[in-house]
């Protein structure tokens, strides 16, 4: 019962407006030109870090990666004060911006937003021609309840689609690539994130069910079922039929990554249906 009311509309959108109110009271403090949040566009003084209470689990449950650099996790500028957007929003939206202009022939450019991050959606809606979907398997505050390894969309539907920190937590993760990459049309493209360590190549995964203190330990967080390594990653998604640009500070530059609070090691992946 209780879990049920968590996850209806009002009780969301209550806790959302909440939240926003309570960052609202603490904005003057963060308020200043030397950063920009590119999903609200506020000027910062600075960003908010990690939350503490993510500290103490990867302690307490002694995760194995903890003291390695994490790609695109910016621990000391994970979120706008703001908005709360995090860091990789904050890296997708600079993309979006730049890209947006050049895709200005369609008529409409439909964009399907799974497990969507609430401030780059309100930013993506206001895109000139856009035609957005926002899809999760659980979530109430969707229009779409989608199973990403079985997806009930058509052939060719989607101009772009974002699945961002998704693969994780799905066993049958190629399933969903394959997936992704049927809905996707031949000229579209899609965003797509992991948690991702430097220098680990090779994936870990769960084999049966396994222990939260096992997943926080060897993945994580509690409710992953994988602990990708970036060479792998990369291999199941072109055996599953993308070709993938990886996107970083050379692409971006390095004044962007530093105004909008992006470390330096990001990487955004952007997959197109392989020729």
């Amino acid at each position: 019962m209780v879990a049920a009311i968590k996850n209806s509309v009002p009780y969301i959108t209550f806790r959302r407006y909440n939240k926003a109110f309570r960052r609202l009271v603490k904005l003057p403090r963060y308020l200043g030109s030397e950063y920009r949040c590119p999903v609200c566009g506020v000027g910062l003084r600075t960003f908010k870090p990690m939350w503490k209470s993510y500290g103490r689990d990867v302690e307490r449950f002694g995760y194995i990666h903890r003291n390695a650099e994490s790609e695109t996790f910016n621990l000391k500028a994970m979120t706008c004060p703001k908005c709360d957007a995090t860091d990789r929003e904050r890296l997708m939206a600079i993309y979006l911006d730049k890209v947006w202009p050049t895709l200005g022939a369609k008529d409409r450019i439909r964009l399907i937003d799974f497990a969507p991050a609430y401030p780059l959606s309100l930013k993506i809606k206001r895109y000139p021609s856009i035609d957005y979907r926002s899809a999760d398997l659980g979530r109430a505050d969707v229009q779409d309840h989608i199973d990403l390894t079985d997806i009930s969309y058509p052939d060719e539907s989607a101009d772009i689609f974002i699945c961002s920190h998704i693969f994780e937590h799905i066993p049958d993760d190629r399933k969903a690539m394959r997936e992704l990459l049927r809905i996707l049309k031949p000229d579209g493209f899609g965003l797509v994130l992991v948690p991702l360590v430097v220098g680990v190549d090779e994936t870990t995964e769960e084999l049966g069910h396994s222990t939260l203190e096992y997943r926080w330990k060897h993945f994580g967080m509690g409710d992953h079922v994988r602990h990708y390594g970036k060479r792998d990653f990369l291999r199941r998604l072109t055996e599953s039929g993308f070709a993938i640009e990886q996107l970083g500070i050379d692409y971006f530059g390095r004044e962007p990554f530093r105004l909008h609070g992006i470390a330096e090691n990001s990487v955004l992946y952007v997959v197109r249906p392989a020729a």
